[in-house]
């Protein structure tokens, strides 16, 4: 844990001193070289998964869906993921960090880049999932589908941002760092609430 702050403070530090990072203009170009017509709407597609409006009701509905469930723990859990959510938003006004100039649709957020909210509440919210999916009462072949099918969509949010060019592959990683961060903050407090139980080697930190 402290190791992965230190990095990912150092990365954050640096994306408020650096406009790019190495590699970040080659990386997003080659990604937009194999664009098509069903790719841009494929990207576009899981892009409106991290919008605001959407986000804040599949949040809002799996928090209620674990208090029908009985599970208030992970039901509390889920609904303080906001908080580092938020905190991303403030980080990127602070950082400043401007978009690339790569869009290939005609959406151009006006929002700072760094670090890339739809990657952080992918890595977050997705990872809260898989690690809540592993107490379903269904077989582990079912259990593991679900998660890997998470896991997918969580690189492919990233994937997303920047090939539909307004993230450099640095704001994608920024944002996975502070995700995985956050949730490794919060599934160790899950584990520590009344009658919670380790349910990931993931989280034995």
């Amino acid at each position: 844990m402290a190791g992965g702050l230190l990095i990912t403070l150092g990365i954050f530090l640096l994306a408020w001193y650096f406009a790019t990072f190495p590699g970040d203009e080659e990386a997003l170009r080659w990604l937009q070289k194999i664009q098509t017509g069903w790719l841009d709407g494929a990207a576009l597609g899981v892009a409106r998964l991290g919008w605001t409006p959407v986000a804040t009701v599949l949040i809002a509905t799996t928090v209620a869906s674990l208090v029908v469930l009985c599970r208030r723990a992970d039901a509390l859990i889920v609904a303080l993921s906001g908080i580092p959510i938020g905190l991303g938003v403030l980080l990127k006004d602070l950082i400043g960090r401007a978009r690339p100039e790569y869009f290939i649709t005609n959406f151009a957020p006006n929002s700072p880049s760094f670090p890339s909210g739809h990657s952080l509440y992918a890595m977050l919210f997705g990872g809260l999932l898989i690690v809540l999916v592993n107490e379903l009462p269904v077989s582990t072949p079912i259990r593991r589908s679900f998660q890997a099918l998470l896991a997918l969509l969580i690189l492919v949010m990233g994937l997303s941002r920047v090939y539909l060019g307004v993230h450099w592959p640095s704001d994608v990683m920024g944002g996975y760092l502070f995700g995985i961060m956050a949730l490794l903050g919060l599934v160790w407090l899950r584990n520590r609430l009344p009658n919670r139980r380790p349910t990931s080697a993931l989280v034995n930190v």
